[in-house]
């Protein structure tokens, strides 16, 4: 049996990327998305809410985010959400729900040179 795991957002970056090594020398881009989701009060009126996506991006494509995004770019993605654990500095379980970005596409950087308008992760 076939399974999908697919995700796509268009939206701002909320701050500008951060980026380290691994130790195994690979680029890890963190970076978040805002999403705007319409809700209809019973009123009649629609707001706006904001709902907010952690994305990473990996090698390459980690990379080239790094070098071009900042806070207020418009992008859009593709990936695929994963979960990973971690241990806090209480010693208490944490969990994380992340997008792994497989593709991203600069629809407006504030950059004044850009490379690429559109990027995939090459594993």
């Amino acid at each position: 049996m076939q399974y999908l795991n697919k995700v796509m957002l268009l939206g701002h970056l909320t701050a500008n990327p951060e980026s380290k090594k691994t130790e195994h020398g690979h680029t890890l881009t963190k970076f978040s998305v805002a999403t705007n989701k319409a809700v209809a009060h019973e009123t009649g009126e629609i707001e706006d809410q904001a709902q907010f996506h952690r994305i990473v991006a990996w090698r390459q494509l980690g990379d080239i985010c790094a070098k071009h995004l900042t806070k207020g770019s418009l992008v859009m993605l593709e990936g695929e959400i994963q979960y990973r654990g971690y241990e806090d500095k209480e010693g208490g379980k944490r969990s994380i729900t992340e997008v792994k970005a497989s593709r991203v596409i600069f629809l407006k950087i504030k950059k004044d040179e850009i490379e690429a308008t559109s990027a995939e992760d090459k594993e």
